[in-house]
This record gives structure tokens, C-alpha cells and sequence, in this order.
């Protein structure tokens, strides 16, 4: 069984307590985190895009187009976001952009998934 001493609680709790708080810029820990956890949702989302995509096409098209056609571009848009998801769990300790766009797969539902923001 571990016992706390109160030296190192007390010295974990007043470093926590002067951490500086920057409002004009996200710190480094912040971003990472950001990008980490967006990685999570995409990795673990990314199935939401074959029902996305058959809404999508299928009110762009018709029914019969929208079933295959979303079916397929939903499968492959699957397969895009949950590589992305691991790549910004990879690389989360670099805190850049994602590589998808929209963030998350139920932000702008209506907006089709893109990759390319990123190599602009």
C-alpha cells in the first residue's frame, strides 16, 4: 500500500497553484491535449461517416445513388478519418492542425470531410 508524504503533495499543489495562465496564446499542453483527444474522437468516430455520407449523397442525388455511392464514399471516408485519428495520436506531441476538416465527424454534418487544409 503507498502512503502520500505531504512534502511532495504540498509541492505538487503549489506548483499547480502558480502555473502561469496565458489568455493570448493556448499553452503547448493545451494544444497537445487538444490535438490528442480529437485524434481519440476521430479514431473512435469515424464510422459516423458512412451515415453521414449516405444522407449526403442520397439529398444531392437520389435514393438508389445515395445508397451506393454514400455507402462507398463513406467507407472511404471511414478509412480517412480513422487514419487521421491515429496520425494526430502520433504526432499529438507536435501540437499542429489536423489533417481533417471538419474537425470532428459530427461538426458541420452537412459539410463533406476534406483532407487537404493542412498542405495548403
Amino acid at each position: 500500500m503507498y502512503t502520500f508524504k505531504p512534502v511532495a503533495v504540498a509541492l505538487v499543489l503549489t506548483l499547480g497553484a502558480y502555473t502561469p495562465i496565458s489568455h493570448a496564446e493556448e499553452s503547448y499542453l493545451s494544444r497537445v491535449g487538444d490535438k490528442f483527444l480529437g485524434g481519440v474522437a476521430n479514431m473512435f468516430t469515424g464510422l459516423a461517416e458512412v451515415p453521414k455520407n449516405l444522407i449526403d449523397v442520397t439529398n444531392k442525388t437520389n435514393p438508389v445513388v445515395g445508397a451506393t455511392g454514400g455507402l462507398i464514399n463513406g467507407t472511404l471516408q471511414t478509412v480517412g478519418r480513422t487514419a487521421s485519428g491515429v496520425f494526430d495520436i502520433i504526432t499529438s506531441p507536435i501540437p499542429t492542425e489536423s489533417m481533417v476538416e471538419p474537425k470532428y465527424v459530427w461538426t458541420e454534418f452537412d459539410r463533406p470531410t476534406s483532407y487537404g487544409g493542412t498542405f495548403k
